[in-house]
């Protein structure tokens, strides 16, 4: 019809549904909604049913030129369905989940590679603190995608490998805990108040110890005094207070570990590249903290020579009954 600017977009495609091979995971928190990047731009919405698992693909989003790196959550609000997306092309995306729209985006000189959503004190909403081929941490407005402030080095500047942001409970103040690929750590507190006018915010306290290219960065929400490093030959626990290594942990033969987490102060899942989950208990012994009932915190002996007896355990092994490769059925 003339005059009309109604413009329909319309996606076909054969017998054959698009290739999406998965290079970032998205779960929301109630988990009925999963979304996967994958190594060709795209962006899959799959509807979940947690009782049987079962997954249905509901929306494609095309919006990137390159491999989709890492997905977050944008609202600290449960039934706010946005997703924030960032590319290998410095591209980043705000996506609502219920109609597919795009609804910020830009394009950034900084690569990032892992995105936490978190809720800083003195802010309504969530922050996006990032890290990747850069050797800045960027706080980021998940709706407007503006740089807010950054978090710079001092001491050994380099890429941002992981980290994490937590809000200790003896503090007010929020801190950011992070590792280079060198493996120097830092932190950083905020108060809160902090924007692109401030002076640098350099970190408070840096050390280096043997961590290289390290992929995940986890402090236990149970006991925040033990730190979990993931690397891919190697895992460790380290004591916050000082970072002297507690304990390691080996990944299998031919296996590489990916990321870990602390279900529980003595109890911590590392994952592997095949697919597999390993459950570890923590010896008792080598914890310290409030939430360890068996600690001696003034016990010579506490960062002693680790002893056999003092190794984590394996007390379990998670994995998929088969090695079937799943396959997406088409959108459409």
């Amino acid at each position: 019809m003339p005059g009309t600017n109604l413009i329909v977009p319309v996606v076909l495609w054969g017998k054959h549904a698009p290739t999406h091979c998965v290079s970032s995971v998205y779960l929301s928190r109630d988990q009925k909604t999963l979304v996967t990047g994958c190594y060709d731009g795209q962006i899959c919405i799959w509807q979940v049913d947690p009782e049987s698992l079962k997954m249905t693909p509901r929306c494609l989003l095309v919006g990137h030129t390159a491999p989709v790196t890492c997905l977050s959550r944008a609202s600290i609000i449960q039934d706010n369905n946005f997703i924030v997306s960032s590319s290998e092309a410095g591209e980043m995306c705000t996506w609502d989940l219920v109609d597919g729209k795009c609804r910020e985006s830009v394009k950034l000189s900084q690569i990032h590679t892992n995105i936490q959503a978190y809720h800083m004190c003195n802010s309504e909403d969530l922050r996006l603190f990032c890290n990747g081929y850069y050797a800045e941490i960027l706080i980021m407005d998940p709706f407007s995608l503006e740089i807010l402030f950054s978090l710079s080095s001092k001491m050994n500047p380099d890429w941002i490998s992981a980290l994490h942001v937590l809000r200790p409970s003896s503090r007010k103040d929020d801190v950011v805990l992070a590792i280079s690929i060198t493996g120097t750590v830092k932190v950083w507190s905020l108060l809160g108040h902090e924007n692109k006018q401030s002076e640098p915010i350099y970190e408070n306290e840096s050390k280096q110890i043997r961590c290289l290219n390290a992929l995940s960065l986890n402090c236990c929400a149970y006991n925040q005094r033990t730190v979990l490093i993931v690397c891919a030959k190697y895992c460790q626990i380290y004591d916050a207070g000082d970072f002297s290594v507690l304990c390691s942990i080996q990944a299998p033969s031919g296996e590489r570990w990916m990321s870990g987490d602390f279900l529980a102060p003595d109890r911590v899942l590392v994952c592997s590249t095949e697919g597999k989950g390993y459950l570890y208990k923590l010896p008792a012994n080598k914890l310290r903290g409030r939430a360890i009932s068996s600690s001696v915190p003034d016990h010579k002996g506490f960062h002693g020579p680790t002893v056999d007896h003092d190794s984590p355990v394996l007390f379990g092994i998670l994995g998929h009954p088969d090695n079937k490769v799943w396959l997406a059925k088409k959108v459409m």
